[in-house]
């Protein structure tokens, strides 16, 4: 099976995204000897007969793309994440997906997302969904409904002990590169961590806009995978989503 981010890699390909940046902690190089595919390791695999049409279809994709690396020294948060690929972001608006989880079939509703920024000269553009406990969660406080059937963020909130709605975020989002300036500016928060949504709260306070659409289309799912049982499920998950794929294919 395909790692996570390998998973994410392609979504976001198929979007026709070319410029990626992946966020990572100093030392841990992993991630990118996975995307590296040197030579000797392709070499090695063709001579043990293991050189599979998977690898070669991400050795074209990662021929097709930019991608940077952008090393943490120490991890403080996921507001700390974002604000790490600054440069690389520059002046773009850029979408942001955590590497814990993956939209399956997820590819209509990230163009939704996509679209509905351009459309609607969002500053940020969220997805969320009904979770039966939202004090687990980064909480939406959703406003009057907007064209083309998103909700208007009135509030966001990490892990909220009074929870004003069920809505929690999914860690996908479409930015303008504002957030980046708002994020230098925020202080570590009640978890000791600089949180995303205390940018996206400056956000709101200074007036950006910023819209949420809903995860209720039955044939997408978010698979998290934050700790083993959930991984294995997500597995599990992908797995019958390609056994399904190729059975219709067939």
């Amino acid at each position: 099976m395909k790692p996570t981010l390998h998973l994410i890699l392609e979504q976001l390909y198929e979007l026709g995204i070319r410029s990626f940046c992946f966020v990572v902690r100093e030392g841990e190089h992993m991630v990118q000897d996975y995307f590296t595919l040197r030579p000797e390791y392709i070499e090695s695999l063709k001579s043990a007969k293991k050189y599979s049409p998977e690898i070669e279809d991400l050795r074209n994709l990662l021929s097709d793309i930019e991608l940077k690396y952008v090393y943490q020294r120490t991890p403080k948060g996921f507001g700390d994440a974002v604000l790490s690929a600054k440069s690389f972001v520059s002046d773009d608006e850029f979408l942001l997906h955590a590497g814990d989880g993956y939209l399956l079939r997820g590819k209509k509703l990230l163009l939704d997302l996509i679209q509905k920024h351009d459309s609607l000269d969002a500053s940020a553009t969220l997805i969320v969904r009904k979770v039966e406990d939202p004090s687990k969660y980064g909480v939406v406080t959703p406003g009057d409904s907007a064209p083309g059937g998103v909700l208007e963020v009135k509030a966001v909130e990490e892990k909220p002990k009074r929870p004003t709605s069920n809505l929690a975020l999914l860690p996908i989002y479409a930015f303008k590169p504002d957030i980046m300036d708002l994020l230098t500016g925020v202080n570590p928060g009640k978890t000791g961590e600089v949180e995303l949504t205390d940018g996206i709260m400056q956000l709101i306070r200074t007036k950006g806009r910023v819209f949420a659409l809903r995860l209720e289309d039955t044939d997408s799912q978010w698979l998290s995978v934050g700790n083993a049982d959930r991984y294995f499920t997500s597995l599990q998950a992908s797995k019958l989503q390609a056994e399904d794929s190729w059975s219709s294919a067939s």
